[in-house]
């Protein structure tokens, strides 16, 4: 069983985590960060500020990497509307061959955003780009690369979310 709670503890804040980066890797998440601002869904920032589990995103990633760059403030977007989501970020190295196994996974492709329950218990899992960010051939598509995706990142998670909010509802209204 993995222990994602203990991974959680050790985990950084999105700040410190982003801020240990090369000058240029912090540039461009800074430029995306500034893509993901615009790009703000009202709808689904009122959902997900209405969630009312307690909820945890554990994200495996490096300052260096592009798709990274893109997705880390999409997901932080998720946390920032939901005030009971909490964000932690590891490195790969962090992760560990644990994080490998339980995953049932060679190589963790990042970002790998765990999302978990109050409990630390997997509820739904983001890897690497959104599902629609490639075309037939399995290439990167124009739209990713630019940016211009990063809502269909916040959808993924925030979808992750409210599913486990609707399951635990409906287990409140079956137990009463």
């Amino acid at each position: 069983m993995m222990n994602f709670r203990a991974l959680f503890t050790h985990a950084m804040d999105y700040e410190p985590f982003t801020q240990g980066g090369a000058e240029k890797d912090v540039g461009a998440l800074r430029y995306f960060e500034a893509l993901a601002g615009q790009a703000e869904d009202k709808t689904l920032s009122e959902r997900l500020s209405a969630l009312q589990g307690g909820y945890n995103i554990l994200v495996v990633a490096e300052m260096w990497c592009p798709d990274c760059h893109r997705n880390l403030p999409a997901i932080r977007a998720v946390a920032r509307a939901a005030p009971h989501v909490s964000l932690g970020l590891i490195t790969r190295e962090d992760a560990g061959n644990e994080f490998s196994a339980f995953f049932g996974i060679d190589k963790i492709h990042i970002p790998f955003a765990a999302v978990l329950n109050s409990n630390f218990e997997l509820l739904g899992k983001f890897i690497e780009r959104p599902r629609n960010a490639n075309d037939a051939q399995g290439n990167m598509t124009d739209r990713y690369r630019k940016g211009e995706m990063l809502l269909d990142t916040t959808r993924e998670i925030a979808a992750v979310l409210f599913r486990a909010e609707e399951a635990a509802a409906h287990c409140r209204r079956q137990n009463s």
